[in-house]
């Protein structure tokens, strides 16, 4: 649904099931940090098999793939034995590479889908190269928006989140009534003379430490949150 809006849908998943692996548009299969594919979900399956990985048939594509990356899989095995070095002259290419990911890597390099995406991107570096020397300034990274407008979807966000959670801050706001109450209650009737004036700046005192020691426990949100985001 979000689709159809006009939105572009990424997902990083794990052994999804046919009926997800269905909806994809483009499909990146990664591992070691090397690209094994990229390009249009539906003829993964016809790519793999002309580089001699065939699907077994009622297989679920994702966990074909999956299996073909960890080298746990019947087509592999036939792979390898189709594949078998020949007593030639030169040093057979499949001799070269260490591991199933380094031929599928090598055979994806080969491929047509790599030299289109390759075109791609250099006709991208040519347009870009064509346009005038950006000034230093303009060289540095900076954020796509405004720091208003990040500070606006921050805000709603964490709203979003206090209203769909309320249990931490109905905690919250009872642990700082309870504080309030009991500051009240010992600095009730001060009188307006020179001990009365020293009380007034500790209770200042105390409720600014307070304050203080309340607020750094926010950090352990940015944290957590850091850990998530990356």
């Amino acid at each position: 649904r979000l689709s159809r809006r006009g939105r572009t849908i990424i997902f990083s998943i794990h052994q999804p099931r046919y009926s997800i692996f269905k909806l994809f548009d483009s499909l990146t299969l990664l591992a070691s940090g090397k690209v094994l594919y990229h390009g249009p979900a539906k003829h993964a399956l016809e790519y793999f098999s002309s580089i001699g990985y065939e699907c077994e048939p009622f297989n679920n594509p994702a966990d074909f793939f999956l299996d073909v990356i960890n080298g746990d899989s019947t087509a592999v095995a036939a792979s390898k034995e189709d594949h078998r070095p020949v007593d030639t002259g030169k040093v057979a290419e499949d001799n070269v590479d260490n591991s199933v990911v380094d031929v599928l890597h090598q055979k994806y390099l080969s491929s047509s889908l790599y030299q289109s995406t390759k075109e791609a991107l250099g006709k991208v570096e040519l347009g870009r190269g064509s346009k005038q020397r950006l000034s230093k300034q303009e060289h540095e990274i900076t954020y796509a928006n405004g720091f208003l407008t990040q500070l606006y979807w921050v805000s709603k966000r964490s709203l979003k989140n206090l209203i769909r959670n309320p249990q931490a801050s109905i905690a919250q706001i009872a642990v700082t009534v309870i504080l309030a109450l009991v500051v009240g209650a010992i600095f009730f009737g001060v009188k307006l003379d020179r001990s009365g004036i020293q009380n007034r700046v500790g209770s200042l005192f105390f409720v600014t430490t307070n304050q203080c020691f309340s607020s750094v426990s926010a950090i352990e949100l940015f944290i957590r949150d850091k850990k998530l985001f990356v």
